[in-house]
């Protein structure tokens, strides 16, 4: 269970930190945020949202790695920040008309085989896979 453990926790750290990273990397460039067709209020507010999961990872760092009683918690927590970021990718565009998963120009959207493929996606369901098997780790096998 301890060894079982401490694979989870190692997985979310990995997720918890490549996120916040990749945050600013893919979304502070021109095609986001720095992107002058951006409302300068659209562009605070992403700002805003990177920063602030920056800081919530960084929470959820901190309490994996630090001493507790009941380290799984620290699992669930790192989870659900996970999941509460990545999960949003597959229904945010029909919470919000308007809305779209693609930066570019929409002539430029990807396909496959004569599929959209948006990259984002791929990569949102990569994160909550990952996270899904660092949450199940730690359980106790009946």
């Amino acid at each position: 269970m301890k060894d079982r453990f401490e694979v989870a926790r190692r997985i979310m750290t990995f997720v918890l930190v490549v996120q916040a990273i990749l945050g600013f990397v893919l979304d502070w460039s021109p095609n986001h945020l720095l992107n002058p067709e951006w409302h300068g209020h659209a562009r605070f507010h992403g700002a805003l949202l990177l920063f602030l999961l920056t800081g919530v990872s960084g929470t959820g760092l901190w309490l994996l790695w630090r001493k507790s009683k009941e380290p799984e918690v620290a699992i669930k927590v790192a989870g659900l920040i996970s999941f509460s970021m990545w999960t949003p990718f597959f229904y945010v565009t029909f919470l919000l008309p308007g809305s779209t998963l693609w930066a570019g120009p929409p002539a430029n959207v990807p396909h496959i085989a004569g599929w959209v493929f948006y990259p984002n996606v791929v990569v949102a369901a990569l994160f909550l896979a990952i996270t899904a098997v660092a949450w199940r780790l730690p359980k106790r096998q009946s």
